[in-house]
């Protein structure tokens, strides 16, 4: 019995069949089956049940799995251990995917701050919401900091680290042309001016699509934009106005930007999440966790 046929077999399980558990383990589904024939031919008993493309455990392999769990983790513990004996080396990896967002919520400073005091190599990849949700579907990545107010609790577990509330953004010349005393953007406003969007895939423009649709608005929109940056300059230069979380909103780059309340509120959560039922690894679990409590402070300040 070997390690590695351990991993196989606990590896059949999360994927639910041979052929997507021995694509995740970068094996041929030929090699994988024969390696669990060994293993069940060296333990005398059947591991597997199996029927219609999917397994599941005979009475034996539910006893294997009782001790094969206890191993698996036993073994990753010690070789973190170990590793960390040497000196300035990483006890272990974490991959995260994340939103282009990570000066604008402090997830550098608070990932900064995790792999200080835990010695582990965060592997980060920056795409959008679609994206991200992708690669952790296909286990790609272990977990992912993204918006949460369309995230299915039916296949994703979370936790909020932050809220955000969106902004009316518009150039000083386009100030101009709004109400003197202005305190607050009402839904009068917003139906006559011309609007500079993200792209219809983000969480912003579904929420301020179906923003503007509890409020009888239909909005004139002039541009669509891949990213915010692209957007705000896009508004620094009088293409349009916007609505914008309040933290996306760069006045250290664009300082003829301003920003103001909206009248009927509109908010925003951004969180950590994992999908539901995976067992992580436990350097991921760590920041998991990390996020859930004290660490996502920096984060949370927002609100």
């Amino acid at each position: 019995m070997t390690i590695a046929q351990i991993k196989y077999f606990l590896a059949i399980l999360e994927y639910s069949n041979f052929s997507n558990a021995a694509e995740e383990m970068y094996i041929s589904q030929s090699s994988l089956s024969k390696q669990i024939k060994s293993l069940e031919n060296e333990l005398g008993i059947t591991l597997f049940a199996r029927s219609n493309n999917k397994v599941s455990l005979s009475p034996g392999g539910k006893l294997f799995y009782k001790y094969a769990k206890i191993i698996s983790e036993n073994y990753e513990n010690l070789r973190r251990e170990i590793s960390a004996l040497k000196e300035d080396a990483p006890a272990g990896d974490v991959s995260l995917g994340v939103l282009p967002l990570i000066t604008e919520y402090n997830i550098l400073k608070t990932l900064t701050t995790f792999q200080k005091f835990n010695n582990i190599q965060v592997n980060i990849t920056e795409g959008d919401q679609k994206v991200i949700l992708h690669l952790l579907s296909a286990r790609k990545i272990d977990l992912a900091i993204l918006r949460l107010d369309y995230i299915s609790k039916k296949t994703y577990d979370f936790h909020t680290i932050c809220f955000d509330h969106f902004v009316f953004v518009c150039s000083q010349k386009q100030r101009e042309a709004l109400p003197e005393n202005l305190q607050a953007i009402s839904p009068d406003i917003l139906s006559g001016v011309s609007f500079v969007m993200l792209n219809k895939e983000s969480d912003i423009y579904k929420l301020c699509a179906d923003y503007f649709s509890r409020l009888g608005i239909t909005p004139h929109i002039r541009f669509i934009a891949g990213r915010h940056l692209y957007l705000l300059n896009m508004v620094a230069n009088d293409l349009g106005v916007t609505l914008l979380p309040r933290n996306m909103v760069d006045v250290a780059n664009f300082p003829n930007l301003l920003s103001y309340p909206l009248e009927e509120p509109l908010d925003t959560a951004l969180g950590i999440v994992r999908l539901n039922q995976r067992i992580l690894p436990l350097e991921a679990d760590l920041l998991y966790h990390y996020y859930s409590d004290s660490g996502s402070e920096d984060m949370r300040s927002f609100s």
